[in-house]
């Protein structure tokens, strides 16, 4: 995943949305470390992390830092079917998350993972809800949240990606992007 700093949402004006009575609100949860996705969630055996993170860090050479900026307010639900997300989408600098992803699904196939999505829509969660077994509760939260937080985003016009963050676990390796 690539790591981007971004500010918490105040759960207090979340909480307070309206529509309380159409979803359950303690399903919803604050992204606790915003980010933009590269990869699918994945294992490696212990003994292939210090070799991935190292060609990693290897194949980002040459990458600078970039902007990027967002647009409108999306939902996504994961491949599971048992959560959701509220988000923004990337609708400026997707040219360079696309570039480092290219590097980024080159190495995922190298030690035989999934590569991203073929139609990638890059964006940062903001918020998760927990969905229950066919549950069509991300139309009313996207509705219902994304609407509360349209003030609350409105800053989020733009930020730098500087690093590319890789998470195993508790292990978490930052790599900075070249100057």
């Amino acid at each position: 995943c690539m790591d981007a700093i971004c500010p918490r949402l105040d759960e207090n004006r979340t909480s307070n949305a309206k529509s309380a009575d159409v979803f359950d609100l303690e399903k919803v949860r604050t992204i606790e470390e915003p980010h933009i996705s590269l990869t699918r969630p994945f294992y490696l055996p212990e003994h292939q992390i210090a070799g991935f993170v190292r060609e990693l860090e290897a194949c980002l050479g040459g990458l600078g830092p970039f902007a990027v900026g967002f647009g409108q307010i999306s939902t996504y639900v994961n491949e599971r079917q048992d959560r959701g997300f509220v988000a923004v989408d990337v609708d400026y600098g997707e040219e360079s998350v696309r570039r480092v992803l290219d590097r980024v699904d080159r190495l995922m196939e190298k030690f035989g993972q999934r590569k991203f999505f073929r139609v990638p829509r890059f964006h940062i969660s903001l918020l998760s809800v927990d969905l229950a077994p066919a549950d069509s509760e991300m139309s009313k939260v996207g509705a219902t949240l994304g609407a509360a937080m349209g003030e609350e985003i409105a800053h989020l016009a733009a930020m730098r990606i500087d690093e590319v963050e890789c998470i195993f676990g508790n292990k978490k390796f930052s790599l900075r992007l070249d100057e």
